[in-house]
């Protein structure tokens, strides 16, 4: 059972906020402040006070005071165009807190659809599922497919309707509900906006790919009685190659023997390669063929190697075929997107409108989306594969007229050239409507009069289809590789070897070893073996809620104590629809069950603020605030979450802030309800081991089932992933203290720093393959730990080969989650005679990041900070801005930094050295490790604004990734030898943006 934070952890924490002189990351700003053209794209400058009662993101109560207990950081209009981002998603996604979350520069495909170009947000790297997504306050449907589809893709809020952002670093349960548990990024939108705003940008790499048009129409009318806005847009964006970049142009690996980058790639080549059977050297059946005989007979390790293809000779002559080495592999680099192509056509309007004391409201928009991956040609080797209803590996038939060995072979490797790239595309659509009624009590309603209430209703419909290319069957490969032979000189697949009377219709025997694009595989088998599979997803969200708050009484502190109260139904489904092929498990290229599933919730909420003294000695201002919610879900029951607060300024300069929240997260329809699918993460097995490796491994492979060295060469292995309606609710806890300095005697200066410590028990998600893996065989990471059997029941092996057939990773209650650390900042405004110069340092320090799985003992703690065992966890991020604005000119610089990180090698059992596939550093003390550098990125812009009396025109110019800075080579990441979550794969980017007003 999880504990609370500790009484160390609140002595540190209320230390931190003593602290003198304390920084804050993306300075916590007053939600109304508008920002200068020339503010960072971090926060605009703090002020006191607003001009008009409005709602800071994690309360319900209006108030003039914009400063609150919990940390929140502001980021204006002007700062998310200074950066040259034209998504919002983009814009977020460079801030010092967020880490790890999907964006378009993600290129996997497969069945868990998590490549599909959507741009999502992860504040602490806790996962996109604990970070909500507000739009004006309210929830966003669920957009995508696969496990990441529960968090909103930010690509689909059109940029030029924001007004602001406002990103709340703290726990927010008690106020929002399930899943704000590493904070809440709450989009506004503009309002009471009069007037027409046209603007176009273009943008391309240094390169000459990857060009950018983003062209939006915004117009707006107000009058005394009501608002209308309604904008359009229209984004597109070209693809970019792995191939034209140096540092993604090779799959590498890593060897950490030799400390260099070796040739990396797939083991499935399109000469082809295979593996032999256990006890080849002793069947007669390969003793008796030349070839066969010669491969045990000349190599001593056949039983771990794997042989390639020598087109030189004939594949039934014995010097055809030889070792293969890392050398051969092929390299499926040149085949990938670097960054994927996409189209989205946006519409969103706005609105209100008086009716006698009651405002009318609504909010409606509408996003199509077109997105599409490619990935290199199918990577065939049939024993990956099994029939559907079968755990049988399907193998080379002894029997097949083109296998030379006279044995059936478990590894068969080919890469099928001919059938082309594979492509997974996505066209999503989703539309959303708000409306609703609010008002303020006349004073008919007595103690009641002045109080705030709105009633609003919040719908939102996410439908697509998803569409595969390239992919072919398993059924019909069965056939082609199983026994076949000449029928009158005709090749044929047969049902029994040497009966042309049980010749298969339709089929086409496969010859895996003829080499490629000379014919060996022909038009009718490529047309016979493959398919386009077409599926469906679709999500919806409907919302009531009820609000009210006013003011109860005073204490002694300017303002009076105030209460917020509300009720919420919430209805959420979801179903997707496989492609009959993928839904039967027919597919080669990952199949996936159709499924279906929804919830609903009833939730009550009150929240509480009370001032207790200002303006006096020793308190400037003095206030807590409270807050709690109960939910009942239709699937997991009641919870009730709740939210303490303090704030307390004993001189104006000087503010100290904490928060202590529980907070409860509803797994989503994704996670409840996904059907299994399929995906291939980079791991390795174990059990190819070499005769050298320790009697211990040898023992924990027999109990697993695999008594001999399997020939599993391979660095992916297949993966069950998919939902799991036995899911219990997470629940956490979150605290934060912090202090903000503003002194009088230095004008335009602020500091803040802010401590945070989050607990999350009951964690959902999947454990992941090599975590898996790590677990059962502790003897291939040099540990004297005994197996973890939990671990074990999850991996599949063939019952004859041994070889790992699939691996079990559905999502489940993984164990508990404990992170803290420190965000940073300062902000300080210079006015002087040659232009207001403006700086900016936002900065995040990791202290901890660990995920415990053994909740009884304690066992299998990762410790992520610093290395990339739970994905990059680099100990220090920061931005430094600096700005200059004079008159119509503007110019500025952002520095980006991602601090360093280890990555470690896995033991490899087969040659007794360490490998870059699949090494985690808390599974392997002793593992050799490499350091990933820090990175560095410096954007520059400039602009102009010229005003005439048909409007004001503004031109932009922008570089970002001057220096062309490379991402850092992250050897253990599953594609383009980095990880696409943490680094700018485009390098030196040029755009220009236009934009006119009237």
């Amino acid at each position: 059972m999880a504990s609370t934070p500790s009484i160390p952890d609140l002595t540190l924490a209320l230390l931190i906020a003593a602290l003198p002189g304390g920084t804050a990351l993306a300075q916590q700003v007053p939600p109304g402040a508008p920002a200068a053209s020339e503010a960072p794209p971090a926060a605009a400058e703090p002020r006191k006070a607003a001009e008009e009662e409005i709602l800071v993101t994690g309360s319900r109560i209006r108030r003039k005071d914009l400063t609150t207990p919990a940390p929140v950081a502001v980021l204006s209009r002007e700062d998310l165009q200074a950066s040259g981002k034209v998504t919002l998603g983009e814009f977020l996604q460079t801030l010092p807190e967020q880490g790890n979350a999907p964006n378009f520069q993600l290129n996997n495909g497969g069945a868990t659809y998590d490549a599909d170009g959507a741009t999502r947000v992860n504040l602490r790297s806790l996962g996109v599922s604990r970070t909500l997504v507000l739009l004006n306050g309210r929830r966003l449907p669920s957009s995508g497919f696969g496990a990441n589809s529960a968090s909103p893709d930010l690509n689909t809020i059109p940029t030029a309707a924001v007004e602001r952002i406002e990103v709340l670093k703290d726990g927010a349960s008690a106020v929002y509900g399930s899943d704000a548990i590493g904070g809440v990024v709450n989009v506004i939108t503009r309002k009471d906006y009069a007037g027409t705003e046209a603007s176009a940008q273009a943008g391309v790499s240094s390169r000459g790919d990857a060009q950018t048009y983003d062209v939006q129409v915004t117009t707006g009318r107000t009058t005394d009685s009501g608002s209308l806005l309604f904008s359009v847009g229209y984004f597109d964006q070209k693809s970019s190659w792995l191939k034209d970049r140096k540092w993604s142009a090779y799959a590498l690996t890593w060897d950490y023997a030799s400390r260099a980058a070796l040739p990396g790639g797939s083991y499935r080549t399109p000469q082809g390669d295979i593996g032999l059977p256990p006890g080849a050297d002793t069947n007669p059946a390969c003793t008796g063929n030349p070839v066969c005989n010669a491969l045990v007979t000349n190599d001593p390790s056949w039983a771990n190697d794997a042989f390639i293809r020598d087109l030189a000779f004939p594949a039934t002559d014995p010097r055809g075929w030889r070792v293969m080495t890392g050398a051969d592999t092929y390299n499926y680099a040149t085949e990938n997107y670097l960054t994927i192509p996409s189209t989205r056509v946006q519409a969103f309007s706005s609105g209100d409108t008086r009716l006698g004391p009651v405002r009318g409201y609504y909010e409606m928009s509408f996003v199509q989306s077109q997105t599409q991956q490619n990935a290199a040609p199918f990577p065939l080797n049939p024993s990956d594969y099994s029939l559907p209803g079968s755990s049988t590996p399907i193998s080379v038939s002894a029997s097949s007229m083109y296998n030379p060995f006279g044995v059936d072979l478990p590894f068969a490797g080919r890469r099928l050239v001919e059938f082309g790239h594979r492509t997974y595309s996505q066209d999503m659509e989703t539309f959303r409507v708000v409306t609703g009624l609010d008002g303020t009590l006349s004073d008919a309603f007595g103690p009641l009069r002045g109080w705030y209430w709105d009633g609003s209703l919040n719908y939102g419909n996410t439908g697509g289809t998803f569409t595969t290319g390239g992919a072919i069957r398993n059924s019909k490969i069965a056939d082609a590789v199983g026994p076949s032979m000449l029928v009158n000189g005709v090749p044929t697949c047969v049902s029994v070897p040497g009966d042309p009377s049980t010749a298969i219709p339709g089929c086409v025997p496969l010859n895996l070893f003829g080499g490629p694009n000379n014919g060996s595989i022909d038009p009718a088998q490529i047309a016979n073996l493959g398919f386009t599979g077409t599926s469906r997803a679709r999500f919806q969200l409907l919302s009531v809620s009820l609000n009210a708050a006013g003011e109860l009484f005073s204490i002694s502190a300017e303002r009076p104590v105030s209460l917020a109260a509300g009720y919420e139904h919430r209805q959420q489904s979801g179903a997707q629809i496989a492609d009959p092929i993928a839904a039967s498990g027919d597919s080669a290229d990952f199949n996936f069950k159709s499924t279906r599933g929804s919830y609903s919730s009833n939730e009550i909420y009150a929240e509480l603020q009370v001032p207790i003294l200002s303006g006096v000695v020793g308190a400037h201002v003095l206030e807590a605030s409270a807050a709690a919610r109960f939910v009942h879900y239709s699937t997991f029951g009641s919870n009730t979450s709740y939210k303490l607060g303090a704030r307390w300024a004993p001189i104006r300069d000087v503010t100290l802030r904490g928060t202590y929240s529980t907070a409860f997260r509803a797994p989503s329809i994704n996670e409840l309800y996904l059907g299994q699918s399929e995906t291939a993460p980079v791991a390795s097995d174990p059990c190819n081991y070499a005769p050298t490796a320790p009697q211990a491994l040898k023992d924990q492979c027999a109990a697993n089932g695999a008594p001999a060295p399997t020939g599993d060469n391979g660095n992916q292995e297949l993966a069950h992933v998919g939902g799991n309606s036995a899911l219990k609710a997470e629940t956490a806890r979150i605290l934060t203290a912090g202090v903000v300095v503003e002194p009088q005697m230095v004008r335009g200066l602020s500091l803040t720093i802010d401590y945070y410590q989050t607990a999350v028990d009951h964690l959902v998600g999947t454990i992941g393959v090599p975590a898996i893996i790590a677990g059962c065989f502790p003897a291939a990471y040099n540990s004297t730990a005994a197996p973890y059997q939990p671990y074990c029941d999850l991996i599949t092996r063939a019952s004859t080969s041994g070889r790992i057939l699939y691996v079990t990773d559905v999502n489940q209650n993984v164990g508990k989650l404990r992170t803290s650390g420190v965000d940073v900042g300062v902000r300080y405004s210079l006015p002087t005679g040659a232009g207001r110069f403006r700086f900016g340092l936002d900065g995040t320090w990791l202290s901890k990041f660990d995920r415990i799985a053994d909740l009884a003992t304690g066992a299998l703690t990762i410790h992520g900070k610093g290395n990339y065992d739970l994905g990059a966890m680099p100990e220090w991020k920061a931005n430094l801005s600096a700005l200059w604005a004079l008159g119509p000119w503007s110019a500025g610089t952002v520095i980006r930094y991602v601090g360093s990180f280890k990555e470690c090698g896995a033991f490899s059992s087969d040659s007794g050295t360490y490998q870059s596939t699949g090494g985690l550093c808390y599974a392997d003390p002793a593992a050799p490790s490499r350091q990933v550098g820090s990175n560095v990125v410096v954007d520059l812009h400039a602009g102009y604004a010229l005003s005439s009396v048909a409007g004001k025109t503004s031109v932009a110019l922008g570089v970002s990734n001057v220096f062309d800075q490379a991402p850092q080579y992250v050897y253990a990441a599953a594609l383009a030898n980095s990880d696409p979550s943490v680094y700018d794969y485009l390098g030196r980017y040029y755009y220009l943006r236009l934009q006119h007003s009237f």
